[in-house]
Formats: structure tokens, C-alpha cells, sequence
């Protein structure tokens, strides 16, 4: 009897504990699925909360009267006129585009996007395009800005006689300004300062040379070449190109500032030295076409014959695409000279010769 009132004190015993165990193991269920319940609630409304703002209006009539307002006074410091798209009619490039039509193939840097008219800027397009503003500066070149808004992010991409390619602008004032019409705040256009130089020798302003000549914007920037144990740099503005050549021996400079007028000047031969000197950095700018590729060409003011040409290229280097400057002297459209965005990689490609350009020597 003893023995069996054990036996049943045991079995009771066993049976509370199990018993305790099991109602522990049904709490922590509880409270660990509330923590989720918890956690997806939140997650909800986040996902609610992104979705509703990005749904709303993120362009408007406003706004876009203020950048047109802009891109007039912009025009106007860049001595370029500007056709602004009406919403109905396609722009037609002088390079033989038509937008917001062919933005259905466009890329951007060279990767295909998904790139679209969207006048409130709330599409589900990668680039959602609010404003378009094309300046035709030949009967075959033209510069198209695209101002859109990427996934609430105002960029502007740029087109530049590319074919149906675009990229950031690396224009400082249409990328501050932008984004300062976008977020309601006011604006500023500068005109472009001329050198130190070119002010202190004119008497007339810049009227006289028709204005300046802006370089393409994907020229902007520094470069380098490496040539006969020399590394060169090349530094190009909106209007102005200036060469260090013997970088890092003995260094010499050759500044040049732009102009239009100068194109058709012949070269004065009663112009006294002193004149010659004052103005040596007035150099004629204009664009040239050679097998479909657009030239910038240059010549001094008191210099003879065709001048020096630049153009952009671009070349896979090492698995990336690199973008280059292709520099040349005379007539002809071949390369004296290959400039790179970095020293080193001017050293490291300085002996390799690229079969799709046309080497003068």
C-alpha cells in the first residue's frame, strides 16, 4: 500500500510538471507571435506611408513655370536658345531625334532604362521625365537636357549629339538649380566669368567676338596623357581649355578662351606684338562633323590655317568603359593625342593603340 501511494505520488507528480511545461511552451508561443503581428503591423505602415508619398504630386504647373523662367535666363547667360517640349508635340533634334517619342530606347551611360514622359513625376519609371529643353547649335548638333525625377530624386541627364545615349549633366548650375525648384527654394543664374586675362584686355565685353563657344559637357573635366616620358594635363570648362604641358619638369601653359566671331577673322598682319600678346588666348571656336562624329575645332586669333580639333571617346579598359579625350593638329580628323581621366591610367594604356581610332602616327 505504501509502495503504490509512492507509485501514485510519482505519476502526479510527473503529471503537474508536464502539465507546467506545457503552459510555459503556450506562453512563449503567444508572445512570440504577438512580436510578430507586431512587427508586420509596422512594416505595413511604413510600406503604406512610403507608397502614399510617393503617389502624390511630386511636379507641378509651379514649378515647371519656374524652370522654364530658368532655362530662359540660363539661355540667354549661355548664349544659346532653348526650345522648351509643349507636352503634345514632339522635339525634333537637329541630331535626328524626336522626345519624348524616342525615349522608349533611350540608355543611359550606355545601360538600358526605363525612361518615360511623366508630367507629375510619380510614374514607375526609373527616370520620369517632367521637363525637356533642346538647343539646335547647327543643322546636325544639338544639346538636349531631360530634367526628370528618379525615384523622387531630381537629375538632369544631358544629350549631346550621342545618338539616343544620355548622362548626368556635370553642369553645376542646371544641377543646383533643379533640385532648388524642386524643393521650393529660389534661384540663381551667373553669367559665365571670363578669364582674368580676357576681361583686363577688352574694352568691348565679349560682343565684338559674337559671344563665347561652349565645349560639350562630357569634354568638361581634367585630363591626361602620357607622351615620351612627359605627362601633359588638359582642364576644360564650359568656354575654356587650358594645357599643362611637362607636367612635373619644366612647365609651360597655353590658356584659350572661346569665341565665336573669331572664326572667320583672317590673320592681322598689322597687329603689333604687343596686341598679338594681349590677346593670345582668343582663339575662334566651331563644330565640325567627319564620318559622323562631332568635331570641336580651334584656332587662335592671329593664327593661319585649320587649327586643332577634340573629340570624345570611349573605350573598354580593363572590363569598364573609359571615357577619353581624342586631341588632334590640322586639317584631317586623326589623333596626335589620347588623354584619360587619371595619371595612371594615361601611363598604363600610354603605348596601346585602339582599332576603332584613327592614329596620325
Amino acid at each position: 500500500m505504501k509502495k503504490l501511494t509512492i507509485i501514485s505520488s510519482v505519476i502526479l507528480s510527473s503529471l503537474l510538471i508536464l502539465t507546467g511545461c506545457g503552459s510555459n511552451s503556450s506562453k512563449k508561443s503567444n508572445v512570440t507571435s504577438k512580436v510578430k503581428v507586431v512587427k508586420q503591423s509596422s512594416s505595413k505602415e511604413k510600406q503604406k506611408s512610403v507608397t502614399k508619398k510617393k503617389s502624390g504630386v511630386l511636379w507641378n504647373s509651379d514649378k515647371d513655370s519656374r524652370l522654364e523662367d530658368f532655362m530662359k535666363q540660363w539661355g540667354e547667360a549661355m548664349d544659346q536658345t532653348y526650345t522648351k517640349y509643349d507636352g503634345i508635340n514632339n522635339i525634333q533634334t537637329a541630331s535626328g531625334m524626336n522626345y519624348p517619342q524616342d525615349f522608349d530606347s533611350a540608355t543611359v551611360d550606355g545601360h538600358d532604362v526605363s525612361m518615360a514622359w511623366n508630367k507629375k513625376g510619380t510614374g514607375k519609371n526609373d527616370y520620369n521625365v517632367v521637363a525637356i529643353y533642346n538647343y539646335n547649335n547647327s543643322s546636325s548638333s544639338s544639346i538636349t537636357y531631360a530634367f526628370t525625377l528618379a525615384d523622387g530624386e531630381p537629375i538632369v541627364l544631358v544629350n549631346e549629339d550621342s545618338g539616343n545615349n544620355w548622362s548626368e549633366t556635370k553642369n553645376k548650375s542646371l544641377k543646383e538649380n533643379f533640385v532648388n525648384i524642386f524643393d521650393g527654394k529660389a534661384t540663381h543664374v551667373e553669367k559665365p566669368a571670363a578669364s582674368s586675362s580676357s576681361v583686363k584686355n577688352s574694352t568691348k565685353g565679349t560682343e565684338d567676338r559674337g559671344g563665347y563657344v561652349a565645349t560639350p559637357e562630357a569634354m568638361r573635366g581634367t585630363w591626361y596623357s602620357y607622351f615620351n616620358g612627359n605627362m601633359d594635363k588638359l582642364v576644360v570648362s564650359e568656354y575654356e581649355m587650358t594645357f599643362t604641358y611637362n607636367l612635373g619638369k619644366e612647365e609651360s601653359t597655353r590658356h584659350i578662351i572661346l569665341y565665336k566671331n573669331l572664326v572667320n577673322k583672317s590673320l592681322d598682319n598689322n597687329a603689333s606684338e604687343t596686341e598679338k600678346e594681349s590677346k593670345k588666348d582668343w582663339y575662334s571656336g566651331w563644330y565640325e562633323d567627319y564620318n559622323g562624329i562631332k568635331f570641336l575645332r580651334i584656332r587662335g586669333m592671329f593664327e593661319q590655317g585649320p587649327g586643332d580639333h577634340f573629340s570624345t571617346h570611349e573605350e573598354e579598359i580593363n572590363g569598364q568603359k573609359v571615357p577619353l579625350v581624342l586631341y588632334g593638329i590640322g586639317a584631317n580628323d586623326a589623333t596626335d593625342f589620347v588623354y584619360y581621366p587619371s595619371e595612371d591610367l594615361a601611363k598604363q594604356q600610354s603605348d596601346v593603340k585602339y582599332g576603332d581610332i584613327d592614329y596620325k602616327f
